[in-house]
């Protein structure tokens, strides 16, 4: 079995996010050589097949309210990639754990999921603060990691090249608002 290279996608803030997420997870796979993944290749509707992905998320302390916005973000979309077919032909499985808002659990955390759990993909936490330590778990074993709100600066200083951002630039975020409401009938 030729082993992959995780690619990861994000959750639910807006709907750009997850376009941007499905489209970059859908067509990110590649070989890895001493990447742990099962082959994408299979997957067809109904055969029974899943990409397991793994989550870090603050279900208690500091960003427990966020972390639990992420978690209904991620299984909903999780509920409509399987709806509409799956990601890949296979049928998405979360596997979501705690961090307690903490950096050396979701270090643990991202440890586990990768190297005992084999998860397929893997979907970063909720922070700047935690995304750092799981960025750099997940670029030891060769995973991509797909960040939906760790993105300061500080997180791409690291030197790491195996994480993505898909959170709009603050300055931006309310741009499309304006722009929608601009366009209403006076």
């Amino acid at each position: 079995m030729t082993e992959m290279r995780r690619k990861t996608g994000a959750a639910r803030w807006p709907a750009a996010v997850l376009v941007v997420a499905a489209a970059l997870v859908a067509g990110a796979w590649t070989d890895a050589p001493g990447a742990h993944a099962r082959p994408a290749a299979g997957c067809v509707k109904g055969n029974g097949k899943t990409i397991a992905i793994g989550a870090s998320l603050s279900l208690s302390g500091d960003f427990s309210a966020d972390g639990d916005a992420f978690k209904r973000g991620y299984q909903l979309w999780a509920k409509h990639v399987n709806a509409t077919g799956g990601l890949l032909g296979c049928r998405v499985k979360l596997d979501i754990v705690s961090d307690a808002s903490n950096p050396a659990q979701v270090a643990t955390n991202y440890q586990k999921l990768i190297s005992s759990d084999h998860v397929d993909l893997v979907f970063g936490p909720f922070s700047s603060l935690l995304t750092i330590p799981s960025a750099k778990i997940a670029n030891r074993f060769g995973y991509a990691m797909i960040e939906g709100a760790g993105g300061a600066p500080s997180v791409f200083q690291t030197g790491l090249h195996d994480i993505f951002d898909v959170s709009l630039i603050i300055k931006d975020q309310l741009v499309t608002s304006a722009k929608f409401f601009a366009s209403l009938p006076k």
